[in-house]
Protein backbone atom coordinates (compact mmCIF):
# COMPACT_ATOMS: atom_id res chain seq x y z
CA UNK A 1 0.00 0.00 0.00
CA UNK A 2 1.57 3.38 -0.89
CA UNK A 3 2.02 5.88 1.80
CA UNK A 4 -0.96 8.20 0.24
CA UNK A 5 -2.82 5.46 0.17
CA UNK A 6 -2.17 4.26 3.44
CA UNK A 7 -2.78 7.72 4.77
CA UNK A 8 -6.34 8.40 3.26
CA UNK A 9 -7.21 5.22 4.50
CA UNK A 10 -5.93 6.25 8.15
CA UNK A 11 -8.09 9.69 7.84
CA UNK A 12 -11.05 8.35 6.72
CA UNK A 13 -11.45 5.49 9.30
CA UNK A 14 -11.13 7.68 11.99
CA UNK A 15 -12.73 10.65 10.86
CA UNK A 16 -15.43 8.20 10.12
CA UNK A 17 -15.46 6.39 13.80
CA UNK A 18 -15.15 9.92 15.47
CA UNK A 19 -18.08 11.45 13.49
CA UNK A 20 -20.38 8.86 14.05
CA UNK A 21 -19.43 8.41 17.35
CA UNK A 22 -20.09 11.87 18.45
CA UNK A 23 -23.39 11.75 16.19
CA UNK A 24 -24.66 8.84 17.73
CA UNK A 25 -23.79 9.54 21.64
CA UNK A 26 -23.11 13.41 22.31
CA UNK A 27 -26.91 14.57 21.82
CA UNK A 28 -28.69 15.48 24.76
CA UNK A 29 -25.54 15.41 26.95
CA UNK A 30 -23.82 18.37 28.83
CA UNK A 31 -21.35 18.22 26.19
CA UNK A 32 -24.21 19.43 23.35
CA UNK A 33 -26.04 21.65 26.09
CA UNK A 34 -22.97 23.75 26.35
CA UNK A 35 -22.00 23.94 22.82
CA UNK A 36 -25.54 24.97 22.22
CA UNK A 37 -25.78 27.52 24.60
CA UNK A 38 -22.17 28.64 23.69
CA UNK A 39 -23.45 29.47 20.19
CA UNK A 40 -26.72 31.10 21.61
CA UNK A 41 -24.55 32.71 23.73
CA UNK A 42 -23.56 34.59 20.83
CA UNK A 43 -26.61 36.49 19.59
CA UNK A 44 -29.14 36.58 22.52
CA UNK A 45 -28.61 38.34 25.30
CA UNK A 46 -28.34 36.51 28.60
CA UNK A 47 -29.76 35.25 31.27
CA UNK A 48 -31.66 33.09 29.03
CA UNK A 49 -33.57 29.35 29.62
CA UNK A 50 -32.48 26.40 27.78
CA UNK A 51 -34.65 23.28 27.59
CA UNK A 52 -34.84 19.85 25.82
CA UNK A 53 -32.91 16.87 25.02
CA UNK A 54 -31.16 18.16 21.62
CA UNK A 55 -32.43 14.80 20.12
CA UNK A 56 -34.84 14.90 16.94
CA UNK A 57 -37.58 14.09 19.33
CA UNK A 58 -37.18 16.78 21.63
CA UNK A 59 -34.65 19.35 20.22
CA UNK A 60 -32.98 22.46 22.05
CA UNK A 61 -35.29 25.16 23.46
CA UNK A 62 -34.53 28.85 24.17
CA UNK A 63 -36.39 31.25 26.21
CA UNK A 64 -34.79 34.32 26.83
CA UNK A 65 -34.90 36.73 30.40
CA UNK A 66 -36.26 40.16 29.98
CA UNK A 67 -34.08 42.42 32.31
CA UNK A 68 -36.50 45.09 32.48
CA UNK A 69 -39.25 42.78 34.13
CA UNK A 70 -40.68 43.29 37.30
CA UNK A 71 -42.75 41.03 39.29
CA UNK A 72 -46.79 41.14 38.52
CA UNK A 73 -48.85 42.85 42.11
CA UNK A 74 -51.37 40.59 40.80
CA UNK A 75 -49.30 37.38 42.24
CA UNK A 76 -48.32 39.77 45.56
CA UNK A 77 -49.73 37.46 48.89
CA UNK A 78 -52.61 38.73 51.52
CA UNK A 79 -50.08 39.45 54.27
CA UNK A 80 -51.89 39.12 58.03
CA UNK A 81 -49.36 41.50 59.81
CA UNK A 82 -48.46 40.43 63.54
CA UNK A 83 -47.19 43.76 65.43
CA UNK A 84 -46.62 45.35 68.52
CA UNK A 85 -50.27 45.26 69.51
CA UNK A 86 -50.33 48.18 70.87
CA UNK A 87 -54.02 47.79 72.50
CA UNK A 88 -53.42 44.72 74.36
CA UNK A 89 -55.35 42.76 72.27
CA UNK A 90 -53.71 39.60 73.02
CA UNK A 91 -52.99 37.76 75.78
CA UNK A 92 -49.14 38.37 75.59
CA UNK A 93 -46.44 40.65 73.69
CA UNK A 94 -44.56 38.62 72.15
CA UNK A 95 -47.48 36.28 71.62
CA UNK A 96 -48.11 33.33 73.30
CA UNK A 97 -49.12 29.82 71.73
CA UNK A 98 -52.40 30.06 72.68
CA UNK A 99 -52.15 34.06 70.63
CA UNK A 100 -50.94 32.62 67.61
CA UNK A 101 -54.04 29.68 68.13
CA UNK A 102 -56.57 32.56 68.36
CA UNK A 103 -55.34 34.14 64.99
CA UNK A 104 -54.87 30.65 62.91
CA UNK A 105 -58.31 29.84 63.94
CA UNK A 106 -59.78 32.91 62.66
CA UNK A 107 -57.70 32.17 59.34
CA UNK A 108 -59.55 28.54 59.14
CA UNK A 109 -62.91 30.52 60.17
CA UNK A 110 -62.39 33.12 57.07
CA UNK A 111 -61.88 30.43 54.80
CA UNK A 112 -57.99 30.49 54.47
CA UNK A 113 -57.33 26.52 54.73
CA UNK A 114 -54.39 27.31 52.58
CA UNK A 115 -52.43 29.30 54.99
CA UNK A 116 -48.33 29.57 55.43
CA UNK A 117 -47.23 31.80 59.08
CA UNK A 118 -43.48 33.55 57.98
CA UNK A 119 -43.33 34.41 61.50
CA UNK A 120 -41.63 32.08 63.30
CA UNK A 121 -43.31 30.18 66.38
CA UNK A 122 -40.86 29.58 69.03
CA UNK A 123 -40.82 29.49 72.30
CA UNK A 124 -38.00 28.27 75.04
CA UNK A 125 -40.92 27.37 78.10
CA UNK A 126 -44.09 27.31 76.36
CA UNK A 127 -47.40 27.18 78.16
CA UNK A 128 -48.55 23.19 77.40
CA UNK A 129 -52.29 23.67 77.24
CA UNK A 130 -51.50 26.62 74.91
CA UNK A 131 -49.63 24.69 73.20
CA UNK A 132 -51.55 21.71 72.67
CA UNK A 133 -54.50 24.50 71.36
CA UNK A 134 -51.58 25.43 68.75
CA UNK A 135 -50.88 22.01 67.45
CA UNK A 136 -54.45 21.11 66.91
CA UNK A 137 -55.11 24.17 65.14
CA UNK A 138 -52.20 23.57 62.85
CA UNK A 139 -53.17 20.17 62.08
CA UNK A 140 -56.59 21.70 60.67
CA UNK A 141 -55.10 23.35 57.43
CA UNK A 142 -55.54 21.79 54.01
CA UNK A 143 -52.00 23.17 53.70
CA UNK A 144 -49.61 24.37 55.33
CA UNK A 145 -46.25 25.91 55.19
CA UNK A 146 -43.97 27.31 58.13
CA UNK A 147 -40.48 29.21 58.70
CA UNK A 148 -37.81 28.74 60.48
CA UNK A 149 -34.47 30.18 60.68
CA UNK A 150 -31.30 28.11 59.91
CA UNK A 151 -27.92 28.39 61.14
CA UNK A 152 -24.48 26.31 60.90
CA UNK A 153 -23.02 25.47 64.02
CA UNK A 154 -20.04 23.17 65.61
CA UNK A 155 -22.57 20.63 66.04
CA UNK A 156 -25.41 19.79 63.75
CA UNK A 157 -28.98 18.23 64.63
CA UNK A 158 -31.04 16.31 63.11
CA UNK A 159 -33.31 17.54 60.51
CA UNK A 160 -37.09 17.70 61.88
CA UNK A 161 -39.78 15.87 59.05
CA UNK A 162 -41.14 19.29 58.17
CA UNK A 163 -38.09 20.24 56.39
CA UNK A 164 -37.07 16.65 55.32
CA UNK A 165 -40.39 16.67 53.48
CA UNK A 166 -39.88 19.82 52.03
CA UNK A 167 -36.29 18.92 50.41
CA UNK A 168 -34.81 16.84 48.10
CA UNK A 169 -31.05 15.29 47.40
CA UNK A 170 -27.88 16.64 46.39
CA UNK A 171 -27.85 14.49 43.64
CA UNK A 172 -30.99 15.89 42.07
CA UNK A 173 -29.39 19.40 41.74
CA UNK A 174 -27.50 20.45 38.47
CA UNK A 175 -23.95 22.44 39.22
CA UNK A 176 -21.81 22.78 42.01
CA UNK A 177 -23.73 22.44 44.97
CA UNK A 178 -20.51 23.20 47.50
CA UNK A 179 -21.17 26.89 46.15
CA UNK A 180 -24.57 26.69 48.16
CA UNK A 181 -24.70 27.97 52.10
CA UNK A 182 -24.47 25.17 54.16
CA UNK A 183 -26.60 24.73 57.59
CA UNK A 184 -26.89 22.19 60.22
CA UNK A 185 -29.61 23.09 62.11
CA UNK A 186 -32.40 25.70 63.50
CA UNK A 187 -30.78 28.88 64.70
CA UNK A 188 -33.78 28.83 67.78
CA UNK A 189 -34.88 26.64 70.09
CA UNK A 190 -38.10 25.43 70.67
CA UNK A 191 -39.95 25.83 67.32
CA UNK A 192 -42.75 24.27 66.13
CA UNK A 193 -43.06 23.29 63.17
CA UNK A 194 -46.61 21.87 63.04
CA UNK A 195 -47.49 17.78 62.11
CA UNK A 196 -47.27 15.27 59.17
CA UNK A 197 -48.97 17.83 56.83
CA UNK A 198 -46.66 20.16 57.59
CA UNK A 199 -43.80 22.30 55.24
CA UNK A 200 -40.67 24.00 56.47
CA UNK A 201 -38.76 26.67 54.54
CA UNK A 202 -36.27 28.84 56.32
CA UNK A 203 -37.12 31.90 56.62
CA UNK A 204 -33.15 33.83 57.26
CA UNK A 205 -30.10 31.91 56.85
CA UNK A 206 -28.01 33.25 59.91
CA UNK A 207 -24.52 32.03 58.46
CA UNK A 208 -24.89 34.23 55.62
CA UNK A 209 -24.74 38.02 55.39
CA UNK A 210 -27.92 39.52 53.72
CA UNK A 211 -27.85 40.19 50.27
CA UNK A 212 -30.34 42.20 47.91
CA UNK A 213 -30.15 39.02 46.24
CA UNK A 214 -33.16 36.56 48.04
CA UNK A 215 -31.26 33.26 48.91
CA UNK A 216 -33.42 29.92 48.21
CA UNK A 217 -31.51 26.92 48.66
CA UNK A 218 -29.42 25.74 51.04
CA UNK A 219 -27.56 22.63 51.43
CA UNK A 220 -28.30 20.41 54.89
CA UNK A 221 -26.14 17.27 55.38
CA UNK A 222 -27.32 15.22 52.03
CA UNK A 223 -30.10 17.37 51.15
CA UNK A 224 -31.25 20.71 49.53
CA UNK A 225 -33.71 22.76 51.47
CA UNK A 226 -35.83 25.22 50.01
CA UNK A 227 -36.94 28.92 51.31
CA UNK A 228 -39.54 29.77 52.88
CA UNK A 229 -41.22 31.92 50.13
CA UNK A 230 -40.66 29.41 47.63
CA UNK A 231 -42.10 26.39 49.12
CA UNK A 232 -45.58 29.03 49.10
CA UNK A 233 -45.26 29.50 45.63
CA UNK A 234 -45.36 25.37 45.49
CA UNK A 235 -47.85 25.52 47.60
CA UNK A 236 -50.11 27.98 45.65
CA UNK A 237 -49.56 26.40 42.66
CA UNK A 238 -50.56 22.59 43.50
CA UNK A 239 -46.62 21.78 42.53
CA UNK A 240 -45.00 18.43 44.57
CA UNK A 241 -41.66 19.05 45.87
CA UNK A 242 -39.95 15.95 43.35
CA UNK A 243 -40.84 18.23 40.36
CA UNK A 244 -38.77 20.80 41.06
CA UNK A 245 -35.21 21.10 38.81
CA UNK A 246 -32.45 22.88 39.86
CA UNK A 247 -29.41 24.30 37.51
CA UNK A 248 -27.38 26.02 39.67
CA UNK A 249 -25.77 29.29 37.98
CA UNK A 250 -28.80 28.89 35.88
CA UNK A 251 -32.60 28.89 36.99
CA UNK A 252 -35.03 26.67 39.04
CA UNK A 253 -37.87 25.09 37.04
CA UNK A 254 -40.78 24.56 39.67
CA UNK A 255 -42.47 21.81 37.74
CA UNK A 256 -42.64 21.12 33.87
CA UNK A 257 -45.51 23.74 33.35
CA UNK A 258 -44.47 26.04 35.95
CA UNK A 259 -42.56 29.18 36.57
CA UNK A 260 -38.82 29.14 35.83
CA UNK A 261 -36.74 31.31 38.12
CA UNK A 262 -33.42 32.83 37.64
CA UNK A 263 -30.37 31.78 39.68
CA UNK A 264 -26.68 32.70 40.59
CA UNK A 265 -24.46 29.64 41.35
CA UNK A 266 -25.22 30.42 45.38
CA UNK A 267 -28.91 29.25 45.12
CA UNK A 268 -30.17 33.01 45.10
CA UNK A 269 -32.27 35.20 43.06
CA UNK A 270 -30.12 36.45 39.86
CA UNK A 271 -31.74 39.77 39.94
CA UNK A 272 -32.22 42.24 43.13
CA UNK A 273 -36.13 43.05 44.22
CA UNK A 274 -37.49 45.66 44.80
CA UNK A 275 -40.30 46.75 47.83
CA UNK A 276 -43.42 45.46 46.29
CA UNK A 277 -47.11 46.02 48.94
CA UNK A 278 -48.97 43.13 49.49
CA UNK A 279 -52.25 42.27 47.65
CA UNK A 280 -54.01 43.34 50.54
CA UNK A 281 -52.15 43.59 54.58
CA UNK A 282 -54.48 43.02 57.46
CA UNK A 283 -53.53 43.26 61.08
CA UNK A 284 -53.58 39.97 63.09
CA UNK A 285 -56.14 42.11 65.49
CA UNK A 286 -58.46 42.54 62.71
CA UNK A 287 -58.99 39.09 62.34
CA UNK A 288 -60.72 38.67 65.68
CA UNK A 289 -64.22 40.28 64.56
CA UNK A 290 -63.26 40.35 60.73
CA UNK A 291 -65.89 40.07 58.35
CA UNK A 292 -66.32 36.74 56.08
CA UNK A 293 -64.94 39.50 52.71
CA UNK A 294 -62.12 40.30 55.21
CA UNK A 295 -59.63 37.77 52.79
CA UNK A 296 -60.55 39.15 49.25
CA UNK A 297 -61.83 36.30 47.33
CA UNK A 298 -59.76 37.24 44.16
CA UNK A 299 -56.30 36.68 46.01
CA UNK A 300 -54.14 33.86 45.35
CA UNK A 301 -53.58 31.26 47.92
CA UNK A 302 -52.17 31.33 50.84
CA UNK A 303 -52.61 33.68 53.40
CA UNK A 304 -49.73 34.70 55.16
CA UNK A 305 -49.15 35.61 58.40
CA UNK A 306 -45.96 38.03 58.90
CA UNK A 307 -43.81 39.40 61.87
CA UNK A 308 -44.19 42.93 61.96
CA UNK A 309 -42.75 43.73 65.22
CA UNK A 310 -40.38 46.92 65.80
CA UNK A 311 -38.37 44.40 68.25
CA UNK A 312 -37.47 41.26 65.89
CA UNK A 313 -33.51 40.97 64.53
CA UNK A 314 -32.77 43.20 61.31
CA UNK A 315 -32.15 40.37 59.09
CA UNK A 316 -35.74 39.02 59.72
CA UNK A 317 -37.43 42.88 59.46
CA UNK A 318 -35.48 42.68 56.09
CA UNK A 319 -37.15 39.16 55.20
CA UNK A 320 -40.70 40.09 56.08
CA UNK A 321 -40.18 43.81 54.34
CA UNK A 322 -38.81 41.79 50.99
CA UNK A 323 -41.56 38.72 51.41
CA UNK A 324 -44.14 40.30 49.11
CA UNK A 325 -41.80 40.94 46.57
CA UNK A 326 -39.84 37.88 46.42
CA UNK A 327 -43.14 35.60 46.04
CA UNK A 328 -44.53 37.59 43.10
CA UNK A 329 -41.48 37.16 41.80
CA UNK A 330 -41.47 33.26 42.16
CA UNK A 331 -44.63 32.96 41.20
CA UNK A 332 -44.97 33.88 37.68
CA UNK A 333 -42.11 33.71 34.66
CA UNK A 334 -43.71 36.53 32.49
CA UNK A 335 -40.50 38.11 32.40
CA UNK A 336 -40.18 35.30 29.94
CA UNK A 337 -40.25 34.91 25.89
CA UNK A 338 -42.13 32.44 24.01
CA UNK A 339 -40.45 28.98 23.92
CA UNK A 340 -38.53 29.03 20.65
CA UNK A 341 -37.59 25.35 19.47
CA UNK A 342 -34.20 24.41 17.45
CA UNK A 343 -35.03 21.11 15.81
CA UNK A 344 -32.34 19.28 14.16
CA UNK A 345 -32.24 18.18 10.09
CA UNK A 346 -33.41 14.94 9.20
CA UNK A 347 -31.32 12.10 9.89
CA UNK A 348 -30.39 11.56 5.84
CA UNK A 349 -29.65 14.90 5.76
CA UNK A 350 -27.39 14.89 8.73
CA UNK A 351 -25.58 12.08 7.43
CA UNK A 352 -25.05 13.29 4.31
CA UNK A 353 -23.17 15.93 5.75
CA UNK A 354 -20.79 14.00 7.48
CA UNK A 355 -20.33 11.92 5.08
CA UNK A 356 -19.18 15.03 3.07
CA UNK A 357 -16.95 16.25 5.19
CA UNK A 358 -15.70 12.70 5.64
CA UNK A 359 -14.86 13.05 2.29
CA UNK A 360 -13.46 16.17 2.18
CA UNK A 361 -10.98 15.41 4.54
CA UNK A 362 -9.35 12.41 2.99
CA UNK A 363 -8.72 14.04 0.19
CA UNK A 364 -7.26 17.35 1.87
CA UNK A 365 -5.01 14.51 3.42
CA UNK A 366 -3.27 14.26 0.46
CA UNK A 367 -1.93 18.13 -0.27
CA UNK A 368 1.32 19.62 0.46
CA UNK A 369 1.62 20.11 4.30
CA UNK A 370 0.59 24.13 3.97
CA UNK A 371 -2.31 23.58 2.08
CA UNK A 372 -3.20 20.57 4.54
CA UNK A 373 -2.83 23.16 7.18
CA UNK A 374 -5.01 25.51 5.35
CA UNK A 375 -7.56 23.09 4.14
CA UNK A 376 -8.24 21.80 8.06
CA UNK A 377 -8.51 25.68 9.18
CA UNK A 378 -10.74 26.61 6.51
CA UNK A 379 -13.39 23.24 6.87
CA UNK A 380 -13.43 24.24 10.75
CA UNK A 381 -14.25 27.78 9.73
CA UNK A 382 -17.16 26.63 7.66
CA UNK A 383 -18.68 24.09 9.95
CA UNK A 384 -18.45 27.41 12.79
CA UNK A 385 -20.20 29.87 10.50
CA UNK A 386 -22.71 27.62 9.14
CA UNK A 387 -23.51 26.70 12.71
CA UNK A 388 -23.75 30.11 14.00
CA UNK A 389 -25.64 30.96 10.85
CA UNK A 390 -28.05 27.95 11.14
CA UNK A 391 -28.70 28.87 15.02
CA UNK A 392 -29.34 32.59 14.33
CA UNK A 393 -30.96 32.89 11.35
CA UNK A 394 -32.66 29.85 10.45
CA UNK A 395 -33.52 28.28 13.67
CA UNK A 396 -31.58 24.68 13.05
CA UNK A 397 -29.23 22.74 15.61
CA UNK A 398 -26.54 21.03 12.87
CA UNK A 399 -23.95 18.55 14.29
CA UNK A 400 -21.24 20.48 14.41
CA UNK A 401 -19.83 18.75 16.90
CA UNK A 402 -19.36 15.62 15.01
CA UNK A 403 -18.17 17.67 12.26
CA UNK A 404 -15.03 18.64 14.52
CA UNK A 405 -14.64 15.61 16.04
CA UNK A 406 -14.19 14.29 12.70
CA UNK A 407 -11.37 17.20 12.03
CA UNK A 408 -9.86 16.42 15.25
CA UNK A 409 -9.55 12.85 13.86
CA UNK A 410 -8.45 13.63 10.88
CA UNK A 411 -6.03 15.90 12.05
CA UNK A 412 -4.30 13.59 14.07
CA UNK A 413 -4.55 10.95 12.33
CA UNK A 414 -2.65 12.36 9.59
CA UNK A 415 0.40 12.98 11.60
CA UNK A 416 0.41 10.06 12.95
CA UNK A 417 0.27 8.45 9.17
CA UNK A 418 3.14 10.43 8.51
CA UNK A 419 4.89 9.83 11.28
CA UNK A 420 4.52 6.09 10.99
CA UNK A 421 5.54 6.06 7.45
CA UNK A 422 8.77 7.97 8.24
CA UNK A 423 9.43 5.83 11.08
CA UNK A 424 9.29 2.60 8.95
CA UNK A 425 11.69 4.26 5.88
CA UNK A 426 14.17 5.41 8.73
CA UNK A 427 14.27 1.27 9.98
CA UNK A 428 14.18 0.50 6.09
CA UNK A 429 17.39 2.37 5.59
CA UNK A 430 19.13 1.31 8.65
Amino acid sequence: MTGLCHRRLCVGVAATVAAFGIWGYVPGTWLDRAGFMTVVDGFANPPFFVSGSGVHVSPWQLRTFSSNSKPDKRQAPVIVSLGDDVDGIFQSSPLAPVDFAVVLRNFQRLGANKAATAAVLAWEVPDPSGLLALEKCLDRFESLVMAAPLSRGAVSSIMPPSFRRASVPLAAIHGDVNALPIVNRLALPGVVLGGEATFAGFSVLESEDSSRYAPLLAQWGDRVVFSFSLLTVLQRLNLSISGVEVRLGEWIKLSTKGPIVRIDQYGRLAAPLHPLAAYAEISAEDLIDGGENLFPKQAPDPVILRDDRTAVETATREFSRMLSSTIAALACDDGLSRLHPYPRLRMGWEISILLVYIILLTVICGASSFVRGLGFIALVGVCLSAQWIAVGMVSVWLPGLAILAAIAAAVIAGYFSLWYQSRRRLDQQA
